[in-house]
């Protein structure tokens, strides 16, 4: 699960994706599966840094203007406020609705993708992954290039259709459209714990 952070899902915060919390119901139902099945979950959380050198790519890329100091995006340890629940979140961490749980792999990252700089790629060995199922935000981006780092590393990947989202529908159309042609498989979260079952006859 790519990025399912406070400051990327709840109403109001600095890299709001409105459309990611159309996901959570599909990335439940998944979490759920994966969890009876005793599979493997990670979840990858972007961390954003004290004067973050992203910070000097705010007039290209206009997310990075929420990593500037009086905001603190995905900063780890800060609290904020959000209106969607009322109540304060460390931003960085993982929304309520997937809360991890302790047999969970939580893991940092910098980049887009979730296995370069990170112990991705040794953690899966280790539990003798052979492929990964990618959920998460945002899809052109982060999910995109973790799909794709997957592949370079010999994972199979499936994306879920309805378990990703960004800021635009045509965006992540796209991008599905460009893993099944070149890096992997999409298929619905339903049809992936019907896999999930098929697998475990």
């Amino acid at each position: 699960m790519v990025d399912m952070q406070n400051d990327f899902v709840r109403a109001g915060a600095p890299f709001e994706v409105p459309a990611a919390r159309q996901t959570i119901a599909p990335q439940q139902r998944l979490l759920g599966a994966f969890r009876a099945r005793a599979l493997p979950v990670v979840f990858l959380k972007w961390v954003g840094v004290e004067n973050d050198p992203y910070q000097r790519m705010q007039d290209k890329f206009t997310w990075a203007k929420g990593l500037v100091e009086d905001t603190k995006g995905c900063r780890p340890g800060h609290l904020r406020h959000y209106a969607d629940i009322n109540a304060v979140r460390d931003c960085c961490a993982v929304i309520d609705e997937l809360a991890p749980n302790d047999d969970d792999i939580q893991l940092m990252k910098r980049g887009y993708g979730g296995f370069l700089g990170t112990e991705l790629d040794a953690l899966l060995q280790e539990r003798s992954v052979d492929g990964v199922v990618v959920t998460g935000v945002m899809a052109e981006c982060c999910v995109e290039d973790t799909a794709r780092q997957a592949y370079q590393l010999h994972y199979p990947a499936l994306v879920v259709t309805d378990g990703v989202a960004t800021y635009d529908l045509k965006a992540t159309q796209t991008m599905l459209d460009v893993v099944d042609k070149n890096f992997g498989w999409v298929a619905g979260s339903d049809t992936v714990v019907d896999w999930l079952d098929a697998f475990a006859v």
